[in-house]
C-alpha cells in the first residue's frame, strides 16, 4: 500500500563541504568495492554514481572499466575528486547537484547509489523525487543498486552515547572523529565532531558537522520504488549477496531494474 506523509519533513543536506578535505582521511573504507565493480560486465559501460564524494568508489569502478558519471552535492568533495582523475590521467564528467534534480534521460545502464546515502533524503517527497529521477536516467532494463542501513541493527546504536569512530594519523598529528546519535523516529540527529591533536596531544582545532538521515523500512522503501516504475531484483543483507534477514543483516542491498 502506498502512503504519503501529510506532514513532509523538510531538512537542510548535510554541508560536506565543511570536511571534504578529511573525508578521505576518515572514510577510506574498501568492503564494498568488490561487490559494485562486479557489476561492471563490460568495458565502457554506462553508469552513474550518485552522492560519488571524494572518489571513494569512483576511482575502483573507473578502473574496472566503467564509463563513469558522478555526482555529489558538494562542490568541495567534486573538487577533491577532480584533482585524484588528474593525478591518475582520467577523467569522468563530475556534476554538482541535488540527486532529486539530475536531469539525464535513459543514458544509464546502471546507477548506483552506494554508503547508505539514499537515507541522507530525508522525507517521503525527496525520495520519491530521487528514485523518480533516477529511473529517468536509466536506459530500458537498466538496473539500479541502493543501499541503506537496516533500521532493526542500526537503531541500536542510537542512544545518545559519544562514540569514538577512529583516530588517524593525518600530516604531523592525529585526527580524532566521534559523534552520537539521537532519535530514530525515523529521522536520527546526528552530531560528529571532528578533533585535531598535535604530535604533543594539544587540540588545536575542533569542528562540529550536523547530520541527519531517516531510517527507511524494507515496506516502504519497496512500495516507493515499485510506484516509480522500479522492480526488485534481489535484496541482500551484506556485501558477500547473503539475502536479506531483518533480525542480522547489517544493511539492505536493493537491486533494481527499470522494466
Amino acid at each position: 500500500m502506498n502512503t504519503i506523509n501529510p506532514n513532509p519533513i523538510t531538512m537542510e543536506p548535510i554541508d560536506y563541504d565543511r570536511v571534504a578535505r578529511l573525508y578521505d582521511v576518515y572514510a577510506s573504507t574498501d568492503y564494498d568495492f568488490r561487490f559494485f565493480t562486479q557489476q561492471i560486465r563490460t568495458p565502457g559501460m554506462r553508469v552513474l554514481e550518485l552522492t560519488s564524494g571524494t572518489g571513494r568508489l569512483s576511482i575502483p569502478l573507473i578502473e574496472a572499466g566503467a564509463d563513469l558519471t558522478c555526482v555529489d552535492f558538494s562542490g568541495e568533495m567534486l573538487e577533491v575528486l577532480a584533482e585524484k582523475l588528474l593525478q591518475r590521467n582520467v577523467s569522468a564528467p563530475l556534476v554538482c547537484a541535488d540527486i532529486c534534480d539530475i536531469n539525464f534521460e535513459s543514458d544509464f545502464k546502471l546507477a548506483i547509489l552506494p554508503f547508505q546515502s539514499f537515507m541522507e533524503l530525508v522525507g517521503n517527497e525527496k525520495q520519491r523525487r530521487a528514485l523518480a529521477a533516477v529511473f529517468r536516467a536509466l536506459e530500458p532494463g537498466g538496473q539500479f543498486i541502493c543501499t541503506l542501513y537496516n533500521p532493526t541493527i542500526r537503531r541500536q546504536a542510537v542512544d545518545g552515547i559519544l562514540r569514538i569512530v577512529g583516530q588517524f594519523p593525518m600530516d604531523d598529528g592525529t585526527l580524532v572523529v566521534s559523534g552520537f546519535e539521537q532519535g530514530g523516529q525515523p529521522v536520527v540527529m546526528r552530531h560528529q565532531f571532528f578533533e585535531y591533536f598535535d604530535a604533543a596531544g594539544t587540540l588545536v582545532w575542533k569542528r562540529l558537522l550536523p547530520m541527519s538521515f531517516e531510517f527507511i523500512e524494507r515496506a516502504a522503501f519497496q512500495d516507493m520504488v515499485e510506484a516509480v516504475g522500479f522492480r526488485v531484483l534481489a535484496l541482500y543483507g551484506n556485501y558477500d549477496r547473503s539475502p536479506f534477514d531483518k533480525a542480522q543483516s547489517p544493511v539492505m542491498i536493493w537491486v533494481l531494474q527499470k522494466d
